[in-house]
């Protein structure tokens, strides 16, 4: 589709120039803030051009903690109530038997420890693991990704299309020099799973962090440098990418509580 505001198809070009690219099953994808991917037609969508929804004001908590999520039409995005976030880990894609078994072990750890949070469910479908290619089965795949591109890991937010929805892992995840805690890279990766955006784009982080527009966004609370969702960067953040309490105050605003907190009755 052509983009008929031309203000708009100016930044689209300009985010042509500037964002790195690499080639996922044949499609060119722009990478945004470091392991956001989007394909061409989406960056008309990720350009500034739609007016910040401001939540009202909450206490910032002790730390200054917070939490991004995203707007589409002015709603924040959210999976539906009740919904089961299905996923398998191609087994096949991996170098080895050591890999795969790091990854689903690690998956499991960083999904209960979302479910732990707010009111959101994970099931990972383990028949589907040994799938040749992604099973229509689940809301996505994990793999390992040989094609380029310069992150660690990189996933999806709620809205994206059902082809775009899969967890790649880069070879450098399993690198003992990574820096950062394996399973707090996948639960950040899930942070946007979830419908979160990184923290560090906001107002208030260090001008070495990543910036990148913030419209169709809502700030669940205050900036918080040691967010789950935030880069280590500009001497802030957190290597362990661990969930602090307010970015649980934060992801309960749009999921509730966890389930494990409610009695279910017949």
């Amino acid at each position: 589709m052509a983009i008929t505001d031309p203000a708009i198809a100016q930044k689209v070009g300009e985010l042509k120039t500037r964002l790195p690219t690499f080639e996922l099953d044949g499609k060119l994808m722009y990478v945004a803030e470091g392991d956001l991917l989007l394909e061409e037609e989406q960056l008309a969508d990720y350009v500034p051009h739609a007016a910040n929804v401001e939540p009202p004001n909450l206490d910032a908590g002790p730390g200054g903690e917070g939490l991004v999520g995203i707007l589409q039409n002015g709603r924040p995005v959210r999976w539906r109530p009740g919904f089961v976030i299905t996923y398998c880990v191609l087994r096949a894609t991996f170098r080895d038997e050591s890999q795969y078994a790091t990854v689903r072990a690690n998956m499991l750890a960083a999904t209960r420890d979302w479910e732990e949070t707010c009111g959101v469910s994970f099931r990972h479908v383990a028949e589907l693991d040994g799938s040749a290619s992604r099973p229509a089965e689940v809301v996505f795949p994990v793999r390992l990704n040989l094609s380029g591109g310069d992150f660690i890991a990189a996933s999806f937010f709620p809205n994206d299309p059902v082809g775009r929805r899969q967890l790649l892992i880069n070879p450098s995840y399993f690198s003992p020099s990574l820096g950062f805690n394996p399973v707090g890279v996948l639960r950040h990766e899930l942070g946007h799973v979830l419908g979160f955006r990184h923290e560090h784009i906001r107002s208030g982080a260090p001008p070495e962090c990543f910036r990148e527009d913030t419209s169709q966004t809502i700030n669940l609370t205050a900036y918080d440098p040691r967010s789950v969702m935030h880069y280590f960067c500009g001497g802030v953040g957190n290597p362990e990418l661990e969930i602090t309490e307010v970015d649980v105050q934060g992801s309960q605003r749009v999921y509730g509580m966890p389930l494990s907190r409610f009695r279910l009755v017949a």
